[in-house]
C-alpha cells in the first residue's frame, strides 16, 4: 500500500503544479499576447466578454501546437 500512496502523492503533487496547463488556454501564452487580446475585451458585448477572450485565447494555443508540431517535422 505504500508504493501506491507514494505514486498517488506524486501524480496529484504533479497534478496541481502542471494541471492549469491542461484546462487554462492562457497557461503557456506569453504575457504580451494575453495583454493583447485583454485590451479589445473593450470592443466586445459585456455579455460576451469571457466567452469572446477563451475563445481567442484557445484559437491562439491551439495555433501554438499546430506551428510547433509542423516544426517538429
Amino acid at each position: 500500500m505504500g508504493i501506491l500512496s507514494d505514486l498517488d502523492k506524486k501524480l496529484t503533487d504533479n497534478l496541481y503544479e502542471h494541471g492549469s496547463q491542461f484546462t487554462d488556454a492562457v497557461a503557456d501564452l506569453p504575457r504580451e499576447a494575453v495583454e493583447t487580446v485583454d485590451r479589445l475585451m473593450p470592443f466586445i458585448q459585456p455579455e460576451a466578454r469571457e466567452t469572446v477572450k477563451s475563445q481567442i485565447l484557445g484559437l491562439i494555443h491551439e495555433y501554438k501546437i499546430e506551428a510547433s508540431d509542423r516544426g517538429a517535422e
